[in-house]
């Protein structure tokens, strides 16, 4: 890659958050009138604390090279080179880069432009850093089984409130019961997601080991197709997952796990490309096409 390669936001977006503040300030003067200025003062303060939140970081760049990478924002820049980053930490869909310092870092966050690509190019340009060796063990932290124990604990509370609720009264019909079933199998859809997915992953040399809360399953190297950082859409934005592709055309999901998602990614693609022998990967390059992701 011969030219720094620039991620940013559409100014056609930004422009559109401005309108949309704008209008909602125009709302809420509308609503309340003129004579609600106690009111209006501080929520048009918090809202302009969101709305420029927002903006800030959506203005800012990531600019990517063959040296370095560098976030440029409204209040400044800041660079890392690749040969300078001592070590890599996160928590979630984000990733920090760190000098031996530790006087700048540099974050690599979902909401960036081209946020896929990115944590792509530090996986190639430092793949010392997600060695399997020092990240043999991943696993889930003592959330994911709280939260399992409070949704079996709210899914019996509701069923045996309903149950008492109803028993006094004498409807008996399938409409009656229909608001229980519907949050039964909300809970049950929650529950069984929570169960599908690994608690746990455990790297031995080309071997892996997957426990979840009640069975575990091994994979080898030979057996994964290709490993990809995928996404699914939703109102609430993009939700990451580790989805690792096997040959028998089965696919399974990794997400949720102690240590950053895109660390945990790059942790497993490089497992599978030190134990894999002669074989091509079948990985998706990232597309250098473009310099500018809109």
């Amino acid at each position: 890659m011969n030219e720094p390669r620039v991620y940013k936001t559409s100014p056609i977006l930004l422009v559109f958050i401005a309108i949309l503040f704008l209008f909602f300030l125009g709302i809420l003067l509308f609503a309340f009138g003129p004579g609600s200025l106690a009111f209006m003062i501080p929520l048009a303060v918090l809202s302009f604390f969101l709305f420029g939140a927002a903006f800030v970081a959506l203005a800012s760049k990531t600019i990517v090279s063959d040296d370095e990478i560098a976030i440029q924002g409204l209040f400044g820049t800041k660079n890392l080179k690749w040969t300078e980053i001592a070590r890599a930490s996160g928590w979630g869909y984000s990733m920090k880069l760190h000098s031996r310092d530790e006087d700048v870092t540099v974050a690599v966050s979902p909401r960036m432009p081209g946020y896929q690509e990115v944590i792509e190019f530090v996986g190639s340009k430092r793949p010392d850093l997600f060695s399997p060796r020092e990240y043999g063990e991943m696993r889930r932290g003592v959330g994911s089984l709280l939260g399992m124990f409070f949704i079996i604990l709210i899914m019996v509370g509701v069923s045996i409130a309903f149950i008492f609720v109803t028993m006094e009264s004498s409807d008996t019909s399938f409409s009656a019961y229909l608001p229980l079933l519907i949050f039964v199998g909300v809970v049950l859809f929650l529950a069984a997601s929570v169960l599908s997915t690994p608690r746990s992953v455990t790297l031995d040399g080309n071997m892996m080991t997957l426990k979840y809360f009640f069975s575990e399953k091994i994979i080898r190297t030979d057996e994964v197709n290709s490993i990809q950082l995928s996404y699914t859409q939703s109102r609430n934005g993009r939700h990451y997952f580790i989805a690792l592709n096997l040959i028998n055309r089965k696919s399974i999901r990794i997400s949720g796990l102690g240590i950053s998602l895109p660390i945990a990614y790059l942790v497993l693609k490089n497992w599978r490309m030190n134990n894999t022998q002669g074989r091509p990967s079948n990985n998706i390059a990232p597309n250098w096409s473009d310099n500018t992701w809109r």
